[in-house]
């Protein structure tokens, strides 16, 4: 328990000083313990500049809680575009596609600098789902809003062009 009280705070504290662009994963009524909760359920990951975290094509089911750093997700089919970058940034999460649909990863991501996560299998949130319902119908809801939110940027993207 006290690796996940050293990482969480630095998440927490990036949740409540982040912007309003909707890329932060708050949910609300949550307390401190119910992120140690669940997080006690998810593995710690450390990147170094560079390192790619998510491949594109990969059949992997995990869905990534970025602590600290910062990551590039390549979004442009056939290679990196200006249009196809998006950054994360701490407070955040990444690949949630693939974490509730179950199909291969749409996007290769990459720390752009050094980075700490929590990677979460599904099986590990079904087992954080089955001791906290609530919980994860919230955690779920809070993810739901940052796809939401990405998919609106998306559009507008389009929209424009």
């Amino acid at each position: 328990m006290k690796d996940v009280e050293n990482g969480i705070t630095p998440f927490l504290r990036a949740v409540a000083q982040g912007s309003s662009d909707g890329e932060l994963l708050v949910v609300p009524d949550w307390q401190r313990a119910d992120w140690e909760a669940m997080f006690a359920h998810a593995e710690r990951v450390k990147a170094v500049t560079g390192e790619v975290i998510i491949h594109r094509n990969n059949a992997e089911r995990a869905l990534y809680f970025v602590v600290s750093g910062l990551l590039e997700v390549d979004t442009a089919l056939g290679g990196l575009s200006p249009d196809g970058i998006v950054k994360i940034h701490a407070g955040s999460v990444v690949g949630e596609l693939s974490f509730l649909d179950g199909k291969p990863r749409a996007a290769q991501v990459r720390a752009i600098a050094p980075s700490e996560l929590y990677r979460l299998e599904l099986q590990d949130y079904q087992e954080f789902a089955d001791a906290h319902p609530r919980k994860a119908c919230d955690l779920v809801f809070a993810i739901g809003r940052v796809v939401a939110v990405r998919w609106r940027r998306t559009l507008a993207k389009v929209q424009r062009q």
